[in-house]
């Protein structure tokens, strides 16, 4: 008899193929953060001037990743753009693996005196709206975004762009049924509210006194009515009626901003 194969253990990456990522900001954050698997870099090669801001910071870069063993490589303008594409890359390119997903069990059971926010991400599928939204989060003191498996940006390099590295340490849960999820966090203590234009109550009702998980939808759709029953609360941000709404980045970091102001503690 052949022996029995183990078991392999799921990945949660949503593919193993390498990637390129862009940006100076981007790039300095994933080699200090190292959450992915760092292969080479790439920096564009030219005349230095000593004092010149993006001469120290790609000096920076090539500092940081001879600490950290990984090779440096100098392209001339026509490899690294060739490399590149169209994306504005600021003379820099890093050779790494897909960015993991963070761990669900971030969200353990909240504390009486600790108010914990977390944003769900209900089917955003545009990568910069999904890269502002996740910098706004982390400026706001957010712990963690909530993405469902289906209908989400992945964690690409646009999306890294877009939130100015800060996807490169900013926690980002995946799982595989949104509204399920959602139901078990209640049972932990969550409290949920959903942003949603057809209602009448503001967010401004509303003030961080507990442990919270924002629920924001699709850029045209909204959010799903299964996961739109999950909520306890179902609040929108006052504007000019004759617009129809905010971009979601935008009404997130609106959101965002009102749960770190003072209000009225929701019955």
């Amino acid at each position: 008899m052949g022996s029995k194969k183990k078991p392999q253990k799921k990945s949660n990456h949503r593919t193993a193929s390498p990637e390129l990522l862009y940006g100076i900001q981007p790039v300095k954050e994933a080699l200090l953060h190292q959450k992915r698997h760092l292969s080479h870099l790439y920096l564009k090669q030219g005349t230095k001037i000593p004092s010149h801001p993006s001469s120290e910071r790609l000096e920076e870069l090539k500092n940081l990743a001879q600490k950290a063993g990984i090779p440096v490589h100098r392209l001339d303008n026509r490899q690294i753009d060739n490399l590149a594409g169209s994306v504005l890359h600021q003379g820099v390119l890093l050779c790494c693996g897909p960015l993991p997903y963070a761990d669900s069990d971030l969200l353990d059971e909240p504390s009486p005196t600790e108010h914990r926010l977390f944003v769900a991400l209900d089917q955003v599928e545009d990568p910069h709206n999904f890269g502002a939204i996740i910098r706004s989060c982390a400026f706001f003191h957010a712990s963690g975004v909530i993405v469902p498996q289906d209908h989400s940006s992945p964690l690409t390099p646009v999306v890294s762009k877009s939130s100015a590295g800060v996807l490169e340490h900013f926690p980002v849960i995946e799982v595989p049924n949104l509204a399920r999820f959602l139901e078990q966090q209640k049972k932990k203590g969550y409290w949920i509210v959903g942003l949603d234009v057809h209602t009448e109550e503001t967010i401004s009702s509303l003030t961080r006194d507990r442990s919270y998980i924002l629920v924001v939808g699709n850029e045209g759709k909204g959010i799903r009515p299964l996961v739109h029953a999950t909520c306890d609360w179902h609040l929108t941000i006052p504007g000019n009626s004759e617009v129809s709404s905010l971009n979601v980045s935008n009404a997130t970091a609106i959101a965002l901003y009102q749960l770190t102001q003072s209000g009225i503690s929701p019955p």
